[in-house]
C-alpha cells in the first residue's frame, strides 16, 4: 500500500466532527506554503526584508482593519 493510499485509509477512519481534521488542514496549508516559498528560492524569487516585512504589514493592517 502507497503512502498516499494508508493516509487517505487512516483519514477515512477519522469521525466527521474529530478536531484533526482542522489540524490536518491547517498542517496541509503550511507545509503547501513551504513548499511554494521553496519553490521561489530555487527560481531566484526573493524579496529583501524590509520589503517582506513592510508587504506582511500592510495586509495585517487590511485584514485588521476588514475585522473591526
Amino acid at each position: 500500500m502507497s503512502t498516499k493510499e494508508q493516509t487517505l485509509s487512516w483519514l477515512a477512519e477519522l469521525p466527521e466532527d474529530s478536531p484533526a481534521w482542522r489540524e490536518l488542514h491547517d498542517d496541509a496549508r503550511l507545509l503547501r506554503d513551504i513548499a511554494v516559498a521553496e519553490d521561489d528560492v530555487r527560481n531566484g524569487r526573493e524579496r529583501p526584508l524590509a520589503e517582506a516585512r513592510e508587504l506582511l504589514e500592510h495586509k495585517w493592517a487590511q485584514r485588521r482593519s476588514k475585522s473591526a
